[in-house]
């Protein structure tokens, strides 16, 4: 006959067995940043308590690779979220989910086959300061900042390492041509990361910087007076992110809850007042939420997201002859 401690023992190792049994996990794989990923697991979990998230953590780029080697034997379920052109490069790594949160979404921010839905953008501004320009003047577009008063003023991150970066500098020699796109470069100081270009204009070391709306505006939220937002009277650049599932993920019951949460109007409101990143979807309007206008107010040039794709190398070649030319 067992004693009463052993006994105790058993009952405790069944009742973990039973548990680990009832919950099921879901691999989340996300480039996004570390406080907004565990306070949106926080509240899934909490109102999916059958289930829990691990979470690997890494850029895009090396996340898609490690998708793309696991292919065979995937670990993960779900990516969020990354930018749509670098998502579409690696497709045949995704399968298609039609999530309900695609109805308040605009077509052109849906994959045709499902296997991507974009759920928020970052648009291209100019965060300027206003106590460092010269003449105390604001620049009204792009062109502006071709002209030499410009010189060393200008702030732009490295499209090498910021994929914002390369969406901007590729409209911008798109819209204005290679002549005062050169120009505008060379009068430009290049920094290896976007925070550095975003952080330099804030601490007054620069007076614009080629940055993202998100980035610029928490500043003037902050209560930075001196920054001021400007939206290019030419046009502007859109740098839609999204997410997928992966293919043949162990858990897709699981993912598809998770991927229809973060997809949601209540998440997507919560991650434009936390980190003012602009959602996709309509029934989010974030002018009532801020001061940043609506998106539908704002001037756009589309890009075409795959000929970007497959002109990227080309472009960063020459991009780092006219450097070695300046």
């Amino acid at each position: 006959m067992l004693n009463k401690k052993l006994l105790s023992c058993l009952l405790l190792i069944l009742g973990s067995q039973t548990s680990a049994a009832i919950a099921s996990d879901v691999v989340l794989y996300s480039s996004n940043d570390v406080q907004t990923v565990s306070a949106l697991v926080d509240q899934f979990e909490q109102q999916n308590p059958d289930i829990n998230v691990s979470v690997v953590r890494a850029g895009t780029g090396a996340l898609m690779q490690r998708i793309k080697a696991e292919a065979a034997n995937p670990s993960g379920d779900i990516f969020w979220s990354g930018g749509i052109s670098t998502i579409g490069a690696f497709q045949d790594q995704f399968q298609p989910y039609r999530s309900v949160a695609e109805n308040a979404v605009p077509a052109q921010y849906q994959a045709p086959n499902d296997q991507w839905l974009a759920t928020n953008t970052h648009v291209t501004v100019l965060m300027v300061n206003s106590q460092q320009t010269p003449d105390g003047e604001l620049p009204k577009g792009w062109a502006d900042l071709a002209d030499r008063k410009w010189k060393g003023k200008i702030v732009i991150p490295d499209p090498m390492f910021s994929s914002a970066s390369y969406v901007a500098l590729y409209g911008l020699r798109k819209t204005l041509g290679d002549t005062v796109y050169a120009q505008i470069v060379r009068n430009a100081v290049i920094v290896g990361t976007t925070s550095a270009a975003y952080q330099g204009v804030a601490n007054g070391e620069f007076a614009v910087a080629v940055t993202m709306e998100y980035a610029a505006y928490q500043y003037v939220a902050g209560g930075m007076k001196d920054i001021k937002l400007v939206y290019p009277a030419e046009g502007t650049f859109l740098s839609p992110e999204g997410m997928a599932l992966i293919k043949g993920g162990k858990h897709p019951a699981e993912a598809h809850k998770l991927y229809d949460f973060l997809a949601s109007q209540t998440v997507q409101t919560y991650i434009f007042k936390s980190a003012f990143r602009r959602p996709l979807r309509t029934d989010i309007d974030v002018s009532k939420l801020s001061e940043l206008p609506a998106l539908e107010n704002i001037k756009v040039i589309p890009l075409d997201d795959h000929e970007m794709e497959a002109e990227r190398a080309g472009f960063l070649a020459q991009w780092h002859q006219l450097l070695s030319s300046n």
